[in-house]
């Protein structure tokens, strides 16, 4: 199994929209502007933005030189009606992870840092439309909560009951699951691996370092194609992720 510094670069975003005006920043938004201009930066150096899966299936052939992994957490309603437009126009895919007991609602969850702004989640038709449309979907528990520390039964609960529900709303099975605020520890993996994910998205915190605590890199609305160019080629991803 391939350790994490041998693992193809994947970025993480969460939702695609203007941030809010004022003093604090949102790390959710990426506004439409700045997120094309990302991905014509990577379209530019030949580089293609994959899914997870997509990325998974190249690695296995050795053909996953010039791919970049696009994970986006939560499951909002502007991936479909800002990101999948800009991502088909370049021939890009990638990975919409969503919380599956919350479709339909709005990102209530705990926040770090101070108020967030209030979004709208993806329903039912959403999410089938997003998968329809090659995007893949993604596991992120069924309530958003933090997993480390959870006793066995919640575990399964957030983790084993989200890719179930998943796997029968898509009628397929879901393959990836993405840790909420990249919160994890040995028990969290374990129980990821025993409900059936292929794989799982972490951020900066990794236990096991292989395909089920894959490291992210963090992009946001201050990331310029220069910036992102930047992130994109340093080795060491550190102190390149979301700040938690």
């Amino acid at each position: 199994m391939k350790t994490s510094r041998h693992l193809p670069r994947v970025l993480m975003y969460h939702s695609i929209s203007q941030p809010p005006a004022g003093e604090y920043t949102a790390f959710e938004c990426t506004s439409p502007g700045r997120f094309r201009a990302q991905m014509l930066y990577l379209k530019r150096r030949n580089l293609r933005g994959v899914s997870m899966r997509e990325l998974r299936s190249a690695m296995e052939t050795g053909d996953a030189g010039n791919l970049v992994g696009l994970t986006f957490d939560d499951g909002y309603e502007d991936f479909l009606s800002t990101a999948v437009p800009i991502l088909e126009q370049l021939g890009f895919s990638a990975t919409l992870f969503v919380v599956s007991g919350l479709l339909g609602g709005e990102n209530s969850w705990e926040h770090r840092g101070g108020p967030r702004p209030r979004l709208k989640l993806l329903g039912l038709d959403g999410v089938r439309e997003v998968s329809t449309r090659g995007m893949e979907i993604g596991g992120h528990t069924t309530s958003h909560p933090r997993l480390s520390g959870l006793g066995a039964q919640a575990l399964s609960e957030e983790i084993g009951r989200d890719r179930q529900v998943l796997s029968e709303m898509l009628g397929e099975p879901v393959e990836g699951f993405c840790y909420p605020y990249g919160d994890l520890d040995a028990q969290v993996i374990r129980t990821v691996r025993e409900a059936g994910y292929d794989y799982a998205c972490a951020i900066k915190r990794q236990v096991e370092h292989t395909v089920y605590d894959w490291p992210r890199i963090y992009v946001g609305d201050r990331d310029h194609p220069f910036k992102l160019g930047v992130k994109l080629k340093l080795r060491s991803l550190r102190s390149l992720v979301y700040p938690n």
